[in-house]
């Protein structure tokens, strides 16, 4: 692995940030692009991202522009003409630019190539580098100090001489989004400034989420202990979880799912009180905004991952798991997730409302 040579910033303008997915690690990543700017005015920084996650960087104030790339541009299979057609018009858009340095934050084998066809004479990438991304990239040492994954991508920032003290996520909500979410939530009977609670019932892979019956028993106890409206969110491939909560409890919500794109879910959390869901990337989203997050966490890596911190919200059993601490610990199981209680996820909330109300 060859390790990353100083760059010097002053010397340089146009720069690319590789980060193509997927939605909470394009948000964990915000931060560099918020110091490099902060300490670098003159640099010209475009962000390359898949197109599903565009909407995550779209409006940053930091950026001079965002680039996105279609996510499935090999569906067709590597030797379809589309699929070459579709990789010439990228490759012209990316040269186009001159690109003098880019930045590889994602770390593997589709985004170091995408970072070798800036064309760009120098190219970093973060610390972990897999698949073979080291043979395209430099690599930044990650200081021993930086646990978090926004820490570790601001390891970068920090390499090339950028202030990182302040953590800042520009996460830009149109007016449009906020107007849409008004009219949802008007429709669902709240109504500013009316408080609700936001939930996310679903999570990337199966073994990250909690079963629907407790999301369903939750529901019931934050209406029976609070009278507060809950809103459930999600993408439209989770309308059979939000169906399936619904036929376990008789508490109405409002049912979000499927009816909002990346801007709209954001500007829901943002009129959250609180956001309560698994390792998903709303939590990020929420975390971005500022806003309190109550996150259930099963075997993945909650230090790298957790609500960046918000990690005294974080409810795992993963150190008490005996599937986790077994011999031959397997890692796509739901154990831990099942050692979460609905009681104990009531206490968080009533914790988190607590400090919410005290703080107003």
């Amino acid at each position: 692995m060859q390790r990353a040579r100083q760059v010097d910033l002053h010397s340089i303008e146009r720069v690319a940030i590789v980060k193509l997915s997927s939605i909470g690690d394009v948000v964990h990543a915000l931060p560099v692009s918020a110091a490099l700017k902060r300490s670098f005015p003159h640099l010209q920084i475009s962000w390359i991202v898949e197109e599903r996650c565009a909407e995550m960087v779209t409006g940053n104030p930091y950026l001079h522009e965002v680039i996105a790339i279609p996510g499935k541009a090999w569906r067709h299979g590597a030797w379809h003409h589309r699929v070459w057609q579709e990789m010439q018009r990228i490759v012209g858009v990316l040269r186009s630019r001159h690109f003098q340095l880019t930045i590889d934050l994602q770390g593997l084998l589709k985004s170091a190539v995408v970072a070798w066809l800036t064309g760009a004479p120098v190219r970093i990438g973060y610390h972990w580098q897999r698949e073979g991304a080291w043979l395209f990239n430099r690599v930044v040492p990650k200081e021993p100090t930086s646990k978090h994954a926004v820490q570790e991508y601001l390891d970068v920032a920090r390499y090339l001489g950028a202030e990182t003290e302040r953590v800042e996520f520009p996460l830009f909500i149109p007016t449009e989004a906020e107007e849409r979410v008004c009219h949802l939530l008007k429709e669902a009977g709240i109504s500013p400034p009316e408080g609700f609670i936001s939930i996310n019932p679903s999570a990337g892979q199966p073994f990250k989420r909690w079963r629907t019956e407790r999301w369903a028993d939750l529901i019931t106890e934050i209406d029976r202990h609070y009278r507060l409206p809950v809103v459930l969110v999600g993408s439209k491939a989770d309308r059979p979880l939000a169906e399936d909560i619904h036929s376990r409890t008789s508490v109405s919500f409002a049912d979000m799912v499927g009816r909002t794109n990346l801007k709209e879910l954001a500007a829901i959390l943002r009129r959250s009180i609180v956001h309560l869901c698994g390792d998903t990337g709303s939590a990020h989203i929420s975390v971005a905004l500022g806003k309190p997050v109550i996150g259930l966490y099963g075997p993945t890596n909650h230090v790298r991952t957790a609500p960046y911190g918000q990690e005294h919200r974080l409810i795992t059993h993963k150190h008490e798991c005996p599937v986790c601490n077994g011999h031959r610990p397997r890692r796509e199981h739901s154990d831990c997730m099942d050692m979460i209680t609905v009681s104990e996820v009531m206490r968080m909330v009533e914790r988190t409302l607590l400090e919410v109300t005290t703080h107003v």
